[in-house]
C-alpha cells in the first residue's frame, strides 16, 4: 500500500506570493519556520493542504499542472521535497 501524505497543521501555513516573482514564502506558525519555495514546492504543499495523496499521485498531479513529463526526474524531485518537508514538520504520512 502506498503511503499517503498530508499537510501538518495546514491552518498554520501563511503564504506570501508576489505576482512578479517565481518563488513564494511560507511561514509555518507551529514550527516557527520561514521557507522560500520554488513553484514545485508551493504546488506540492498546497495540494497536500487540500487532500491526502501518495507520492505517485503528487507526481502525476504536478506533471499535469506544469504540463511536463511524469518521469523519474519529477518523481525524484517530489520524493526529495517530501523528505525535506517531513524533516521540517510541514507534512506527515498516514504511516507515522
Amino acid at each position: 500500500m502506498e503511503i499517503k501524505w498530508f499537510a501538518n497543521a495546514p491552518e498554520q501555513f501563511c503564504w506570501a506570493v508576489w505576482e512578479d516573482e517565481e518563488d513564494v514564502v511560507l511561514f509555518h506558525q507551529g514550527a516557527g519556520d520561514t521557507l522560500m519555495l520554488n513553484p514545485l514546492g508551493e504546488f506540492l504543499l498546497k495540494r497536500l493542504q487540500q487532500e491526502q495523496l501518495t507520492q505517485i499521485e503528487l507526481s502525476a498531479s504536478a506533471a499535469n499542472y506544469f504540463d511536463i513529463d511524469n518521469d523519474s526526474q519529477l518523481s525524484d524531485a517530489v520524493a526529495a521535497s517530501l523528505h525535506t518537508f517531513r524533516s521540517l514538520g510541514l507534512v506527515i504520512s498516514d504511516t507515522l
